[in-house]
This record gives C-alpha cells, sequence and structure tokens, in this order.
C-alpha cells in the first residue's frame, strides 16, 4: 500500500450545517493544485445533527477517504488523536470543518514538508482574527500560555497544524488531555523533545459564525486554563518522558 504524502484531519462535531461544502470545496482544490496521494480522514464525535452520515456520503470525493466514528463526546484533542492515530501519511495535518484557515495555505504546508520541517502551525493575527468575547479570551490565553509554559509563539490554538508522520505518532503517543487544550500541550511537548516549530502566517483566517466554539466560550476558557496547569504539572513531574498507550478506534467507515 502506497503510503499517503499527506494525511488531512478534520474533526467534526454537530457540523451537519457546513461539512458537506466544506468536503466539496477541499476535494476541488486537491484535483486543482494536483495532490494526488492525499488521504482524508473526518473524525465524527456522536452529533444528533446527522454529521456522521453525511460524512460518509462523501466517499466518492476523494480517491482516499475514511471516516472514524469517535463514539460519545469526550474532545476535540481526544478525536484528533484518533485520527492521529490511524493516519498514514508522511505528514498529518488537522484543521477545522469550517475551513477558518483559507485551503491555500497548504501551499505553505507542502513547502515546508519539503525542507522535512518537524511540526508546522498557522498563526493567526489575534488583534484581527477575533471579535468580542473571543477575542479577549484569545489574547489572555495565548500570554498565559507563553508566561506558563515558555512557548514563544504568539498563537498556540489556531486549528491549522501539521507534523512529520514520525513526529505525530510521538507527540500524541504522549498526548493526555482530550479538550480544547490538547494544543497547547503538543508543542509543550514538542519543545520539550527538541522538535522544530515552524509557522505560518495566517493573515486571513476567517471567524465563521456559527461555530461550537460561541457556545460555550466562558467554559471552554475555564477548561483551558485548567488544562494549562495540568501542563506545567506534568513537565514538572516528568509525565512526557513516558509515550501513553495509543486510544483504540471505535469505528471505521
Amino acid at each position: 500500500m502506497i503510503t499517503p504524502d499527506l494525511s488531512i484531519i478534520i474533526p467534526a462535531w454537530q457540523e451537519a450545517d457546513r461539512i458537506e461544502n466544506s468536503l466539496i470545496k477541499l476535494s476541488e482544490y486537491l484535483r486543482r493544485n494536483f495532490w494526488r496521494n492525499v488521504e482524508v480522514l473526518v473524525v465524527v464525535a456522536h452529533s444528533h445533527d446527522g454529521t456522521l452520515e453525511i460524512a460518509r456520503s462523501k466517499s466518492g470525493l476523494f480517491e482516499n477517504y475514511k471516516v472514524i466514528d469517535a463514539g460519545p463526546r469526550a474532545g476535540k484533542g481526544r478525536d484528533v488523536r484518533l485520527a492521529m492515530q490511524e493516519a498514514r501519511g508522511d505528514y498529518k495535518l488537522f484543521m477545522d470543518a469550517d475551513l477558518a484557515t483559507p485551503l491555500y495555505h497548504l501551499k505553505a504546508v507542502r513547502k515546508l514538508k519539503k525542507e522535512n520541517a518537524d511540526v508546522i502551525i498557522g498563526v493567526r493575527n489575534l488583534q484581527t482574527s477575533h471579535r468580542g468575547l473571543r477575542k479577549i479570551i484569545s489574547k489572555t490565553g495565548n500570554r498565559l500560555v507563553k508566561w506558563v509554559l515558555d512557548i514563544n509563539i504568539r498563537d498556540t490554538q489556531c486549528g491549522f497544524k501539521a507534523f512529520r508522520g514520525p513526529v505525530a505518532d510521538d507527540l500524541f503517543g504522549a498526548q493526555t488531555i482530550n479538550g480544547w487544550g490538547f494544543d497547547m500541550e503538543l508543542l509543550a511537548i514538542a519543545k520539550k523533545r527538541g522538535y522544530r516549530i515552524q509557522t505560518i502566517p495566517i493573515h486571513d483566517w476567517n471567524d465563521v459564525d456559527g461555530g461550537t466554539f460561541d457556545n460555550t466560550a466562558i467554559r471552554g476558557s475555564l477548561s483551558t486554563l485548567k488544562d494549562l496547569l495540568t501542563i506545567k504539572w506534568n513537565l514538572l513531574n516528568g509525565r512526557y518522558d513516558q509515550v501513553s498507550e495509543p486510544v483504540s478506534v471505535v469505528q471505521e467507515s
């Protein structure tokens, strides 16, 4: 079996209103830009709106396509980890189902892939990318990450990150956080283990209306603060010196 050049992972919980359109746009983009050897994995936590069924119906859009039923909702971090452990690509990338990061930024991933980069992350301009409460939470959160974890990246939470295959296996094998804070944890582990983190400026990131963040902003920020303190504790206690056992996938189709 040929190893894909790139695995694209899309976590999708309660995304029935846009997952079809997003997959169509992704398929068209890959075809126009001659991305031939790509696998696409959509990982869906149980959603009452039919997201799983819609995702399964789009298998004809891609030559290499898989839908993972992640079971009951446990957090975006859990869902991304499940798909990363199923993905076979030389590089493994996850991105949000709303396509908030325009697809043409995949060109930068392709370029950095040729340079054998370890970790590739999108970085937004938080002064302009967010509005209202989300802007306040994002700016404050990233300052805390820089201070507590000593990670000198102005945006750790952009949902557009890629990893060289073995690096992904290493980082996600050590991941412990299932919720929103998993991005911070991955970067903390990457720094600890000496991986080189490359950034892609995402100046045209779109704060898409109707996302699941809008309804959970305060609760999500408190959970992320708890995750931040957990990561710091894990660093101090050598937790990331141990590799966790892979999480089993519930169902594939």
